[in-house]
């Protein structure tokens, strides 16, 4: 028996003047809700903590009658607060904010399920989309203000909120800042998942920087604002996010700039002008508990447990995100025991930077921390990732600039490397593992490492056309060297070559590796290495 709905006239005009009056406030239209989802959407990962979560305590947005979703939103989660947490759902539709949105503790934001349910997809869009506003550049005057954009959705209480988070929303011009407090305090089971992000940078608030000229109304994206932030005292969640190209990148003529030592003198003068985009891709992608554990913005790999206890939290799993870049660091990590698995890295090729700084000009000994993947702490397993990563062209498009690694665990800010896993990864460019202090424990295993070659006369090949480069000594030439021990690089493929370097050396193996283009290096910086079964490459011992 089929059931009809009659609506009359006059019912229909007033459904249109209130669909008006919605889109007026920034809240329509939206589509009228089914029963909202009750079931926990990341149980396939099988993580206990997420169970915690109220899933099954729903309020639906759609039914609070106030006068923008920003106070819907606050009267929904006063709601499900009083109750012990829950879930504030959002129905297919769009939702507009006109300011940053705060997370109350035990609170997750849900929007509908989207019907291709894997990230990495190019189709994948879920249909639930929060805007937030945009930045509209002014090339005059002091330009527009950087408080009229760049928002994005925080904790309340970044010290103690836990079991939060964000689920299966769309978000333009917005970014997801799951973070502590000062003194290193937290909460704990914070996730991001099945959320689709763009136009997610900020802007620097040290640029415009009057003192060398700059003009009121240069803006340039922040270096250390990724698009997804989450900090978790225990147990954090990254999973199918897709960071999508932007479309809000703007150019401003005649950008002033500090002029770079290296070409000041050739020039005569202290400041050049370019055109520069504000580009919104140039930011980080994910960073998870990300911090500083060696010595204070020095290069000593010097962090421990003990030392830096916030450096070293558990929990944090990364895995199956699509993140598109132009630059910066797509995923960076701290932690003891962090997952990082089945994420897809895409940087753009050919992008010319003449500032990574948006004060100073660039040159080839700049950075602008282009790699895939950047790993501190003890026990990572990072693994099935596949990455492209291009540096960038510096101000004189001669040169790139001085980065463009693939997997990265560097002496910078970082500890030494305990029993951590590189396995079944595929990338362009080559695994660092740089100066790490000491090495006890480290599986390379099946990555498929093809370094490219770089296209400047001056430098054609990546360190040396190494794929793989593993070296625990700090500083060879001051004969700072640092034991290697248990390392095993076994059944990779490359084009390129593997270097191990570490002193004292033991049990340490280099096998079954195969290098498919010509004939590689293998270059011996550590003693008392089985060396068996590989294949295409040549040995270069120490002296």
């Amino acid at each position: 028996m089929r059931t009809c709905l009659r609506v009359t006239r006059l019912e229909i005009a007033w459904i249109c003047v209130a669909f008006v009056g919605l889109a007026r406030l920034g809240m329509g239209p939206v589509a009228l809700a089914a029963d909202p989802p009750t079931n926990n959407p990341v149980a396939s990962y099988n993580l206990d903590w997420t169970s915690k979560i109220v899933w099954d305590r729903v309020v639906d947005i759609t039914t609070i009658g106030g006068k923008s979703w920003q106070a819907n939103l606050e009267t929904a989660q006063r709601q499900l607060m009083k109750q012990g947490g829950g879930v504030v759902y959002f129905p297919a539709g769009e939702y507009y904010f006109e300011d940053s949105v705060t997370i109350q503790t035990g609170i997750v934001l849900r929007g509908a399920d989207p019907k291709e349910k894997k990230a990495t997809s190019d189709r994948y869009a879920p249909p639930t989309r929060f805007e937030f506003p945009q930045y509209k550049p002014k090339f005059s005057g002091s330009g527009t203000p950087i408080e009229t954009a760049f928002k994005g959705i925080y904790l309340a209480d970044p010290a103690t909120a836990s079991n939060c988070g964000v689920v299966d929303i769309t978000i333009n011009r917005g970014h997801i800042h799951l973070r502590g407090a000062e003194g290193f305090k937290v909460g704990k089971n914070r996730l991001v998942a099945g959320c689709l992000i763009t136009n997610a940078a900020v802007a620097d608030p040290a640029v415009p920087d009057r003192s060398i000229g700059q003009k009121p109304w240069q803006r340039y994206t922040k270096w250390h604002h990724a698009a997804i932030n989450v900090r978790s005292r225990e147990n954090a969640l990254v999973a199918n996010n897709r960071l999508a190209p932007s479309s809000d990148n703007f150019t401003m003529k005649d950008y002033v700039m500090r002029t770079a030592s290296a070409f000041r003198k050739k020039r005569g003068k202290d400041t050049v002008t370019y055109d520069v985009v504000f580009d919104y891709d140039n930011r980080p992608g994910i960073t998870v508990n990300e911090a500083c554990i060696g010595a204070p913005g020095g290069e000593e790999p010097s962090g421990t447990p003990k030392s830096h206890p916030w450096g070293f939290r558990k929990g944090a799993i990364i895995r199956d995100n699509y993140i598109y870049s132009t630059g910066r660091t797509a995923i960076a990590f701290t932690g003891d025991g962090t997952i990082c698995s089945g994420n897809v890295i895409r940087f753009k090729k050919g992008v010319w930077r003449p500032t990574n700084t948006g004060r100073q000009e660039t040159h080839g000994a700049s950075t602008n921390d282009n790699r895939a993947i950047q790993m501190r702490g003890y026990r990572w397993r990072v693994e099935d990732n596949d990455y492209e990563v291009y540096r960038n062209w510096c101000s004189d498009r001669t040169y790139y600039i001085n980065d463009g690694e693939g997997l990265m665990h560097e002496n910078h800010c970082n500890s030494a490397i305990v029993d951590s896993v590189l396995r079944n990864n595929r990338g362009n460019t080559y695994l660092s593992l740089y100066k790490t202090g000491f090495i006890d424990g480290l599986l390379i295993e099946g990555n498929d490492i093809r370094v490219e070659e770089r296209k400047d006369r001056h430098d054609p090949n990546i360190n040396g056309a190494v794929a793989i480069f593993v070296e625990s000594d700090h500083d060879i030439r001051k004969n700072n060297r640092g034991p290697c021990r248990n390392v095993s690089i076994i059944n990779n493929t490359t084009v390129g070559g593997i270097l191990l370097g570490g002193e004292p050396s033991s049990a340490n193996v280099i096998k079954g590796n195969r290098n498919i283009h010509g004939t590689a290096r293998l270059y011996l910086q550590a003693r008392n290495v089985k060396i068996e079964g590989n294949t295409g490459y040549e040995t270069l011992k120490r002296p």
